[in-house]
């Protein structure tokens, strides 16, 4: 089962990935393949979302949003928490290692602004124009291994 883990920038540089709640989805057996990758985004979307939220409460967290995509150990059986729409759910903490996390999807440098301004906003109003703002840009693809690259990549 894969899970979509919400982390900070700052979670890359550690021996052992973060263990917190993440978000997964629930496709229907009798959905089409094109059906279950707009699910996939759809949690990948919310894991975004959530990224956002811890980096709006970790002090001088890096301006970025970044998922960890988890395929869950073997040992590991997690029932689904709370629905959060049609098939997306909450998934539980849990712990596993970097050789679990199957992609790093993280912003790219460009879209610091757009996430400064997220993180920035006084208002709801101003973070929902932010947010909107910021969704124009996509997360980028990095496999596990890249994450020195992705942790230097925003260091400049």
């Amino acid at each position: 089962m894969r899970v979509y883990i919400p982390a900070l920038l700052s979670d890359l540089s550690v021996p052992l990935p973060p263990v917190r709640g993440g978000v997964l989805c629930v496709p229907d057996v009798a959905m089409s393949g094109e059906d279950v990758e707009v699910l996939e985004d759809d949690a990948i979307t919310e894991a975004a979302l959530s990224s956002l939220e811890l980096a709006r409460e970790s002090v001088g967290a890096a301006p970025a949003r970044l998922v960890l995509a988890v395929d869950t150990p073997t040992s590991t059986t997690l029932t689904p928490g709370d629905q959060i729409e049609p098939h997306i759910f909450a998934a539980p903490a849990f712990e596993y290692t970097w050789s679990d996390v199957a992609a790093i999807l993280a912003d790219l440098p460009d879209a610091a602004p757009a996430v400064s301004a997220v993180l920035e906003a006084s208002t709801q109003e101003e973070a929902d124009e932010a947010v909107a703002a910021l969704w124009e840009s996509s997360l980028a693809w990095f496999d596990r291994s890249e994450r020195p690259a992705v942790l230097a990549m925003h260091r400049g």
